[in-house]
């Protein structure tokens, strides 16, 4: 026994770092928890008190978005009026519009209530089901409300909403009645705006059940399913059924089509055994609701029923839990009885999570008791007790970010709980920070990246070989350093941080200078940028205060504390509206800034005025029917500014995943924009190269995009977004032309050289950096290099072909000048892929081309074929030829050596050679029951 105890495997060991406790405003418990589009988490109470918070449970804002008309009198004792006051003072929409001398009477405002809500991410909208039988939209960016669905038969208890396809989504709820209730929208950013043109109740656009049953957008079915209300409901879009909960021990769990089944034997078979014909779903107000055929569902008895469960497509796992204090353990094609038991709770089960890769499943209990459980094994791999992490009170709702690995755990205070295994604590050494970095930029005087966390930390490294230069901790104290910038001389570095202050280093070695203050406010800084004005410098900042914040930087050093200069009347009249996200100077006085809610303001430095006022609501956002206006980064192309009137000088990320070209003189129009994200991902940060020929973008998802800018909105308006256009491989020794296909079916290990037209803006690459957020990219021209940090604690360095350098902090230096020392095999986050369908790909040599050909190539201007991109420089070309032909006898065994190696993965050189592939013989697709049509397990017909 000892001896197995001994080689038990160690990377199932899970430990927690201490939690993050916040208070929270909310005076009613949290209702639901998820994250947002733009990496923040969202909470919404009973009361209608919604709150925003930072991924490490820093308030950023609350509203109430919820009152009624309603009025109640209170007889109120003279004793009891300092707490009717109070009461008053706490709830600023609550009003006393008479005075209390004599009638000893207050007119109070009753709040409606919240049942359930979730979020509509597609659409940046909140859904939100209140007791008064009403399904309300908000907008995310400003809380208003967006329409409203009224006449609900019952209320929605639990909400749930999913995209099932393209343009075609599904919001289902559960009632008191134990029915579930799906509403199916097609056409939805059409039906949504066609929502808001209906009659307004309560000042609100309002449409009714009646109506949307006659309409021919939307579908409305219902089903009776339990004999008890519906405790939990949730769409899984991998099986196409629904799943849902209730405490009834015999209809515990139920897992269900949306439709009726097209199974016809089945339905047959039922309709000749079954005395009862089951009517349509869509009924008459006061119809019994149908019920589904048995082959349309599968019930999953539970003894005390199930309040929470999970389900996993790929581990074909479902978990359940409830009063009885156990987790059970399912095939969910089996439903007759558990195939595992968990037991170790003293408390109802209120919350289950599978995670961590299928591996892992987390429960939390009512009493907030949190454990972690191997699902192979069965077993407790930890227990987390309340009050040893500071967690009071009673959970009321959680959710587990797979991202983050954390859990957020709301009771009487929110709690963010950090996980890691032990082969991650074995590994961080290859990590550049040990928390999530928001930024990093390059010092080019002194060839030293300079990256910030989360944790308050700064670090350089040194961008030779990666090794860490120097490292300063506290920099902000215990808040966050979410922004920096360098000066023009590459000495001074300026960082904002979450605590409302700016702060200037000493580069070469870190040493603290002084404090800038953002006035009195102690709001986030989330950007900050460095100005150069005939001799003055200027340190420009902005965050959540919603102002323009300018600096004088002067070279004395003894002024602790200084506040910005004057406010600008515009910034203070008719400045931004919400949180500033980002801001950009472009010599010699303009400076651009966007917000939370899509607005970018082009500022004349000078005099402080509004030059131009550009929205980011466009055709582009309208034929997307989003109102995700989030504009997180705004860049000038300043070698675009003698063409004032014709060329696009000033690129923006967003909304939603597109990057929009901006003509800023005459007015301000829009140009060109493009989808610039895959899965139209919000876009994190993006750069601009320094001769303005390449930008790059990153997403939310990790994923890094690459294009070719030169002539794109160059001469005015682009009416087609941007084409991979057809680019031409010039083999280096092959003696005739070949296809992409000939290529792909052959053993050719001939070199390559790529060159693209570069005629419009192009998707040169793409490919993953990180797996997930990325924060911060920058470019290295001069080595040509990229640069990118990620909220998974790294900093990363690439070549622009995805080559993968290394990460900053891992053991084994590099040269970037050596290849050899680059990481060999491709990055475990990383996957190059072509960011546009592929086409067929010609090679062509002008040895041998045929006259058509010849005739096709002269007709197209000379740039086109004969200027590669910036990517690929004549020089460097010319030194690898020339180190080629020195060594050419050596390079030929090298490439024998190739043959022989069967999946040695090397990155990308500027003469690549074309990977070899094995061919895997795999078994034939073994297809799964569907849960809806095997209600007994041994009933095994289709």
């Amino acid at each position: 026994m000892a001896l197995k105890e001994e080689y038990q495997p160690r990377t199932k060991q899970i430990f927690h770092h201490l939690p993050t406790v916040s208070e929270m405003p909310h005076r009613e418990p949290l209702l639901h928890i998820s994250p947002t589009v733009d990496n923040n988490i969202i909470g919404v109470g009973q009361d209608g008190l919604v709150s925003i918070w930072t991924r490490n449970l820093k308030l950023k804002k609350s509203r109430l978005i919820l009152n009624s008309n309603i009025c109640i009198y209170l007889y109120i004792e003279p004793m009891q009026l300092d707490f009717c006051m109070y009461f008053h003072l706490t709830l600023s929409s609550w009003q006393f519009p008479f005075g209390l001398q004599n009638e000893n009477k207050v007119l109070n405002r009753k709040l409606k209530w919240i049942s359930d809500s979730t979020l509509m991410s597609q659409y940046n909208k909140l859904i939100i089901g209140t007791c008064d039988r009403e399904i309300r939209l908000y907008e995310l960016s400003n809380f208003e409300p967006y329409c409203q669905i009224t006449g609900l038969e019952t209320m929605p208890l639990h909400l749930d909403y999913s995209v099932r396809e393209e343009d075609e989504c599904i919001i289902l709820y559960g009632d008191e009645q134990g029915c579930v209730n799906i509403i199916l929208i097609s056409s939805v950013g059409e039906t949504l705006r066609n929502w808001t043109k209906c009659p307004a109740v309560e000042e609100i656009p309002s449409v009714s059940m009646e109506n949307i049953n006659d309409s021919r957008n939307i579908t409305f079915i219902r089903w009776k399913v339990h004999n008890d209300w519906v405790t939990k409901i949730k769409y899984i879009n991998s099986i196409e059924s629904i799943i849902s909960s209730s405490n009834d021990d015999y209809t515990a769990l139920v897992i269900g089509c949306v439709n009726e089944t097209k199974d016809v034997q089945h339905r047959l078979r039922i309709l000749m055994d079954s005395s009862s014909f089951p009517t349509k779903c869509s009924l008459p107000g006061g119809a019994s609701p149908p019920r589904r055929f048995n082959c349309d569902e599968s019930q999953f008895k539970v003894h005390r029923g199930v309040k929470a469960f999970d389900f996993c497509k790929e581990s074909n796992i479902l978990v359940t839990g409830g009063l009885d204090r156990n987790i059970r353990l399912w095939n969910p094609y089996v439903p007759g009885w558990a195939i595992g038991l968990l037991r170790g709770h003293t408390s109802p089960i209120g919350f289950l999570c599978i995670a961590d890769g299928n591996t892992k499943l987390f429960s939390v209990s009512m009493d907030c008791t949190v454990k972690v459980w191997d699902i192979e094994d069965q077993s407790c791999l930890l227990t987390m007790i309340p009050k040893a992490n500071q967690i009071r009170g009673e959970m009321s709702v959680c959710y587990f970010s797979n991202e983050l690995r954390a859990l957020y755990l709301a009771a009487d205070c929110l709690v963010l709980l950090h996980f890691q295994q032990k082969e991650d604590r074995l590994s961080n050494s290859c990590m550049s920070h040990n928390e999530p970095i928001l930024c990093c930029q390059y010092n080019r005087p002194f060839r030293q990246v300079v990256s910030c966390s989360e944790g308050s930390a700064i670090k350089v490294w040194d961008l030779q070989n990666g090794q860490l230069v120097t490292e300063v901790y506290e920099a902000h104290g215990d808040a966050a350093v979410t922004c920096m910038a360098l000066d023009t001389s590459g000495k001074r570095l300026i960082t904002g941080g979450r605590d409302g202050s700016l702060k200037k280093w000493d580069c070469s070695t870190i040493r603290y200078i002084h404090t800038l203050k953002q006035g009195t406010s102690s709001d986030e800084v989330t950007a900050c940028t460095y100005a150069d004005i005939y001799s003055n410098r200027y340190i420009i900042s902005v965050g959540w205060d919603r102002k323009i914040n300018i600096f004088p930087d002067l070279h004395s050093e003894a002024t602790e504390g200084r506040c910005p200069q004057v406010d600008w009347i515009d910034s203070v009249e008719n400045g931004h509206k919400d949180d500033v996200l980002c801001v950009s100077f472009c010599p010699p006085n303009l400076v651009a800034s966007s917000s939370y809610d899509g607005e970018i303001l082009i500022w004349n430095l000078i005099s402080g005025h509004i030059c131009n006022r550009l929205s980011a609501v466009s055709q582009a956002v309208m034929e997307d029917g989003t109102e995700d206006l989030i504009i997180n980064k705004v860049t000038f192309l300043q070698s675009r500014s003698e063409r004032k009137m014709t060329a696009a000088s000033l690129v923006s990320s967003g909304p939603r995943g597109y990057i929009t070209f901006w003509n800023i003189f005459g007015g301000g129009k829009l140009f060109a924009y493009f989808i610039g994200s895959k899965d139209r991902s919000t876009l994190s940060d993006m750069a601009v190269s320094d001769d303005d020929c390449l930008l790059c973008a990153a997403d939310h998802i990790g994923y890094i995009y690459i294009w070719n800018i030169t002539k794109y909105a160059l001469q005015g308006p682009e009416e087609e977004p941007p084409a991979c256009e057809q680019h031409f491989l010039l083999p280096f020794q092959s003696q005739c032309p070949l296809t992409l296909s000939h290529v792909a079916d052959s053993c050719i290990t001939d070199l390559y050289l790529i060159f693209f037209s570069p005629s419009r803006c192009q998707v040169l690459l793409s490919w993953r950096a990180h797996s997930c957020s990325v924060t911060s990219v920058a470019w290295v021209s001069e080595d040509r290099l990229l640069l990118t940090s990620s909220v998974d604690c790294t900093v990363k360095l690439w070549s622009l072909e995805g080559e993968y350098i290394g990460t900053f902090g891992q053991k084994d230096l590099w040269n970037i000048k050596d290849r050899m020392s680059w990481q060999r095999g491709p990055n475990p986050d990383s996957h190059i892929t072509p960011a546009a369908p592929a086409r067929q790909v010609s090679a062509i040599k002008p040895s041998c081309a045929t006259e058509s050909e010849d005739e096709a190539n002269s007709a197209e201007p000379e740039s086109q074929v004969a200027s590669p991109l910036s990517l690929i420089k004549d020089d460097e070309i010319a030194e690898e030829l020339k180190q080629r032909q020195k060594a050419k006898s050596e390079h030929r065994a090298h490439h024998s050596q190739l043959k022989c190696i069967k999946h040695e993965t090397r990155a990308l050189t500027t003469y690549h050679s074309l990977q070899l592939c094995e061919l895997t013989c795999l078994p034939a697709t073994f297809h799964k029951l569907n849960p809806r049509r095997c209600n007994d397990p041994d009933n095994l017909a289709f």
